[in-house]
């Protein structure tokens, strides 16, 4: 179906007796009749392009009870969750949670698209969830061979693949021994338990109201200081360099890092996208063994990863009855006393002044695009750390180490987040308009904190590279590794020689004067 062509009604599909939409309206908080169909969400929908139902007419079937139909739409095999819908909708609806909900009634009732989109999306959902059920934390090897067992995509991403054993991002007998498996498996067998049974979680009613932007100040932390560690799943695996250039920057700032005990995944994307419970509970464990050890603070470096622990700590400290489930499964009961920070908010927190100083390797001869992608600064009533439509502190780090940043309109436009097996070629779409955008606008590479974001621009660049044929490559680091740099690390020590687009040479040309 051509790009924004709406499917008519079926006069087989009546509304339904009000049941559905009222579990629809109870798992968002919705009251859909608030929506007066502005199309705010459409018009900023990256993947609305793609779907034959985008956001405004999705919700206008729920409103309508066509639940039926709305389950049948290939929309919600599309959607991204980049949270750019409910960010801007101006009477406060959880679009992105209404996609959320209903693609998991669909999966629960079998009322699902015939879509291709379907088949590959619902086929990394499983082959994640399976994984984490099984391992407590993401084996990426194990989840790549399961998804292409399903899809029969053997060769798809068989070059990358072997680069990435190459560059020690994916060790092959960690995946078969087990060795870096959650010792407390219990806990997270009975966490999926009860993602399945029992009630499901409260959600506060959403009503309209006025856009405020209100962002939280710095956190306290200063050199010197040891705070909580959650590397995540990526960070142990195929973003393995972000790990290392986040602990030579910290370990030259001054600040030590404490993993959190035996952590677990926790579950973005797949488990927000088919199950809210799952969504809550495993991130939730993580915050209960963070508050069970003591920790104030803890740095989150990837986007997803960070988004689901604030997300989950707000539900925990709002939630009387899931801090008892919680305790029910893993034996601690959470406070919501930690608190979970990103790699920017760390370096805020030092300050500007504080990082210039320890500069001794001015990085002059850069021209960057800051690039936050959607999850670090939505939605802004969680996240509360930066103006979600034009953010600015990334900006104030890098210039801090020296290096130029220029203004660009791309720079929280999703890249297409956790698709990047599932729908290789949006993503290379999504992509190419981020990278046209910052070339345009004079970047020569850019800079992320985000291993989503990272792998779509950098991995898919040579392919979405070769399908227009009208960029050049453009390296992108972690802003981790600019800061590692700046502060007299040596780019082979941080990993930059093992991004997939080549990004030592532009660290070695000559710096302004």
């Amino acid at each position: 179906m051509p790009p924004y062509q709406y499917s008519s009604v079926s006069e087989s599909l009546l509304p339904d007796n009000g049941k559905l939409k009222k579990q629809i309206a109870e798992a968002t908080g919705n009251d859909f009749n608030c929506c007066y169909q502005c199309g705010k969400c459409t018009a900023g929908c990256p993947a609305g392009n793609f779907m034959d139902n985008p956001p405004t007419r999705i919700m206008r079937l729920v409103q309508a009870g066509y639940i039926e139909e709305a389950l049948k739409s290939d929309a919600l095999w599309y959607c991204v969750g980049c949270q750019t819908c409910t960010a801007r909708c101006p009477q406060n609806m959880d679009i992105a949670g209404t996609m959320d909900a209903l693609r998991s009634l669909a999966l629960e009732s079998g009322i699902v698209s015939d879509d291709k989109a379907k088949k590959l999306v619902t086929a990394f959902h499983v082959s994640f969830l399976n994984n984490v059920k099984k391992h407590g934390r993401l084996q990426e090897l194990s989840l790549v061979n399961s998804y292409k067992l399903r899809t029969r995509s053997f060769l798809q991403d068989a070059g990358a693949g072997m680069t990435m054993i190459k560059e020690g991002k994916i060790n092959i007998l960690h995946s078969l021994s087990g060795r870096d498996d959650v010792k407390g498996k219990e806990q997270i067998s009975a966490i999926f338990k009860a993602s399945r049974t029992g009630k499901h979680l409260n959600v506060r009613k959403r009503k309209p109201k006025s856009a405020s932007m209100i962002t939280d100040g710095p956190v306290a932390i200063t050199p010197g200081s040891t705070i909580g560690y959650y590397p995540g799943c990526s960070l142990t695996g195929t973003a393995k360099e972000y790990d290392i250039s986040v602990r030579k920057m910290c370990e030259l700032l001054g600040i030590k890092l404490r993993e959190i005990p035996d952590w677990n995944c926790c579950g973005a994307t797949s488990a927000h996208a088919t199950n809210h419970k799952l969504s809550v509970l495993l991130p939730a464990r993580n915050q209960a063994l963070a508050d069970d050890a003591g920790m104030e603070f803890i740095l989150t470096p990837c986007a997803a990863c960070h988004n689901r622990q604030v997300t989950a700590r707000k539900a925990i400290l709002e939630d009387e009855e899931l801090r008892h489930e919680v305790k029910e499964a893993t034996g601690i009961e959470p406070t919501g006393r930690a608190e979970f920070i990103g790699v920017t908010q760390l370096l805020e927190s030092l300050g500007e002044e504080a990082i210039r100083s320890r500069v001794t390797r001015p990085l002059s001869a850069l021209r960057l695009a800051c690039y936050y992608g959607c999850l670090l600064v939505r939605p802004l009533d969680d996240m509360r750390f930066d103006d979600p439509e034009n953010p600015q502190k990334m900006e104030s780090v890098v210039r801090a180490l020296g290096a130029n940043t220029v203004e660009w309109e791309f720079k929280i436009e999703c890249c297409g987040a956790g698709h990047t097996l599932a729908q290789q070629g949006m993503v290379e779409d999504l992509t190419h308009s981020i990278a046209k955008n910052a070339a345009n606008n004079g970047a020569e590479a850019f800079v992320v904190a985000c291993p989503l974001c990272h792998a779509n621009l950098d991995m898919r660049q040579e392919s979405m590279r070769k399908r227009y044929g009208d960029l050049d490559p453009m390296p992108v680091y972690y802003i981790s590794e600019l800061v590692a740099i700046a502060c007299g690390a040596d780019p082979i020590e941080v990993a930059v020689g093992k991004h997939f687009v080549p990004a030592l040479e532009l660290l070695s040309k000559p710096s302004a004067p």
